[in-house]
């Protein structure tokens, strides 16, 4: 049975999109394969059920009838970061095990996903690196590229791997096409000449990073107030409107299919995002704007939500939504997927896998 854990070098690096899109193109080939996200630190409530909101996503693509308590077997509960510091006896690596062997049980090969930066889980003895020991597995790392600072990530990522033999090799990813030559022509023979295997090299795709207007009003439970016609529109960046207002409009205008933040107080700030054509405009604090605000959104065609929570709070949501490639429409996955078969070494991945 092959296996491998996918790792990444930070959060939100494209771990999960790699790590569904190499699970389909492997069930795609015949292989049957199992899932574990043996961590799980994005806890969702799924039908009373405490679980993983990666795991769910790998659950349903990939139509696994395991035990939720399987695939996801220790969570990072308030619970158990007391009994970490506390210095209870857990014996988390058993669980682990234990889930492992059911999970790869009749499977062809098990991909395992990391928390989200290499080291995280370090504090109860499961980095990415302690889990990849206890079931016996090779690690492949994720590194989302957007400066020379991605190779100083890398290089330390793999210090913290104690075996080098566990290293499978790192796939850059979200590279910024002014950028790909750079990194094919000069970053990667420079890994390639420290030991370090480069398995592909993505370029940065928006259809990944997209989610429509209504994704996001589900997720921050917002309220509609205006154009509500238009909540299929699709959205790839956030801004948040703090500035001053002279300042504002330019600054939207820089960023096309964006989502403006700020709050439902700042009328100036509302009104110069709906001139400039911003996509959606997300106002907090529960706070209702103007009559003339709502008019302005509508005859352009905008939507504006509300939402209860405060400015931070409700940016935090945005960066988990905005960028990650969450499959709930099958355009993501394929693309995710023709991604990976263009600029990933399939066939050297499969060997190292062990397929």
């Amino acid at each position: 049975m092959a296996s491998i854990l996918i790792s990444s070098s930070e959060k939100y690096s494209g771990k999960s999109s790699l790590c569904i899109g190499i699970g389909t193109i492997l069930k795609d080939k015949g292989y049957s394969i199992g899932y574990m996200k043996p961590v799980g630190n994005m806890l969702v409530d799924v039908n009373g059920v405490l679980s993983d909101e990666d795991a769910e996503q790998a659950r349903k693509v990939f139509d696994l009838k395991d035990d939720i308590k399987n695939i996801t077997p220790i969570l990072l509960t308030d619970n158990l970061v007391e009994d970490a510091l506390a210095g209870v006896e857990k014996h988390l690596d058993k669980t682990i095990l234990d889930a492992y062997g059911e999970i790869s049980r009749d499977k062809d090969v098990v991909l395992l996903e990391g928390t989200g930066g290499i080291g995280g889980g370090a504090i109860y003895g499961l980095s990415d690196p302690q889990v990849a020991s206890i079931v016996g597995t090779k690690i492949l790392l994720v590194a989302r590229y957007e400066s020379i600072h991605a190779v100083d990530r890398i290089l330390s990522d793999i210090e913290l791997i104690h075996d080098p033999d566990m290293f499978a090799g790192v796939i850059l990813n979200e590279v910024d096409e002014g950028q790909l030559e750079y990194v094919c022509e000069l970053l990667v023979p420079f890994l390639e000449n420290k030991g370090v295997k480069v398995l592909g090299v993505l370029p940065k795709d928006t259809t990944l990073r997209s989610v429509p207007i209504s994704e996001i009003v589900e997720d921050l439970h917002a309220e509609v107030l205006a154009g509500s016609e238009n909540l299929d529109v699709l959205v790839d960046h956030y801004l948040v409107g703090a500035m001053e207002v002279n300042s504002a409009i330019k600054y939207f205008r820089r960023t096309p299919n964006s989502v403006v933040i700020t709050g439902g107080d700042r009328s100036d700030i509302q009104m110069a995002a709906i001139e400039a054509r911003v996509k959606c405009l997300v106002l907090t604090g529960n706070l209702q704007p103007s009559a003339a605000v709502l008019g302005s959104a509508d005859e352009a065609q905008i939507p504006v939500i509300l939402v209860r929570g405060d400015t931070m709070s409700t940016i935090e949501r945005m960066e988990r939504l905005i960028g990650r490639a969450r499959f709930r429409r099958e355009h993501k996955l394929g693309r995710i997927v023709e991604l990976i078969n263009d600029n990933v070494d399939l066939k050297e991945l499969m060997s190292l896998i062990g397929l």
